[in-house]
């Protein structure tokens, strides 16, 4: 099969001919449709976290993808060749095919379209397991989401407005219109405001997409008890026993339980996958660039995750 591959820390990624995986007993064989471009593959590749994210070279990104079932192992019994399928993966998916744990895969809605599907399990999940899980978030409480127009940030939105909570979001101002549209109730522009003085009260729980400063300011806005998430920067517990709540760096950790959770919600049409863009799988690279683009800022990111669509190779 063909696959995309990576050599060498820094190098370039290439199309290389590779065996086709071998379901084990308890995996599944599926046929990608599409998986979709993540930062923590483009991390992974740079080698600049190695000692946190080590990979083993030669080595196929891809954490999340969507696909066709081509066979199961002899102990999978909850699925079938055929069935349409979405899920994580420690890595590989970005290639023709894929084996991954059963535990790892669900069922796809069919009100989704495979590159939609792509979209969701890494993305979801964080904003699941950070508010959730770990944030405790509950109807009627009232949570602020820092970098809500990013992937993961408009499924955090998504998931807090269908559990009855009250929703606010740091954006750019660019981003109003859209985050409204998906259940923010308060908006605040990042550059032009300062979140700590246009919240009324004090809010239950903080999603931290950000870092840095705004990670700092947020503990002055939430309750005692109230609980901080980071996602990408490490969090201070002596701000935190300061101010009395829990604050905590988080690592998603997939669960085929929740993620079944989601797709359910997805199918009653109760939050929705975007797409930003489809990219031929060969053109990895080309996407490389433009997810790197979009995270520097210089330019207004479109909303949903940039995909890339797995055809037969000539």
């Amino acid at each position: 099969m063909k696959a995309i591959r990576l050599s060498g820390y820094g190098g370039k990624l290439t199309v290389a001919d590779v065996s086709i995986p071998t379901a084990k007993e308890d995996e599944v064989l599926v046929k990608v449709k599409n998986t979709a471009v993540n930062h923590l593959d483009t991390v992974e590749a740079s080698g600049a976290a190695r000692a946190i994210f080590p990979i083993q070279l030669p080595w196929i990104p891809g954490h999340e993808f969507s696909g066709v079932v081509e066979e199961v192992g002899k102990a999978v019994v909850s699925f079938k060749a055929g069935d349409a399928v979405l899920g994580n993966c420690p890595y590989g998916a970005y290639a023709e095919y894929i084996a991954v744990k059963k535990d790892l895969i669900v069922k796809k809605p069919e009100n989704l379209s495979f590159a939609e599907a792509a979209t969701v399990p890494v993305a979801s999940q964080t904003a699941w397991q950070a508010i959730f899980e770990h944030g405790h978030l509950s109807k009627g409480q009232t949570i602020l989401i820092h970098g809500g127009a990013g992937a993961v940030g408009a499924y955090a939105v998504q998931l807090a407005h269908d559990k009855g909570a009250r929703v606010i979001v740091t954006a750019s101002n660019n981003d109003r219109n859209f985050l409204h549209t998906i259940g923010a109730d308060q908006v605040i522009d990042y550059k032009t405001e300062k979140f700590e003085e246009e919240i009324q009260g004090k809010v239950d729980v903080v999603f931290d997409l950000i870092g840095g400063d705004i990670q700092q300011r947020s503990y002055l806005v939430l309750k005692t008890g109230g609980y901080l998430i980071a996602a990408n920067q490490p969090v201070s517990q002596a701000d935190a026993s300061k101010y009395k709540v829990t604050a905590l760096l988080m690592n998603m950790i997939p669960s085929a339980e929740r993620l079944s959770r989601i797709a359910k919600l997805l199918e009653e049409g109760k939050i929705k996958a975007d797409v930003a863009d489809i990219y031929p799988l060969e053109n990895a690279a080309q996407a490389w660039q433009a997810i790197s683009g979009n995270l520097s800022g210089n330019k207004q990111a479109p909303h949903g995750k940039l995909v890339l669509e797995v055809k037969k190779f000539d």
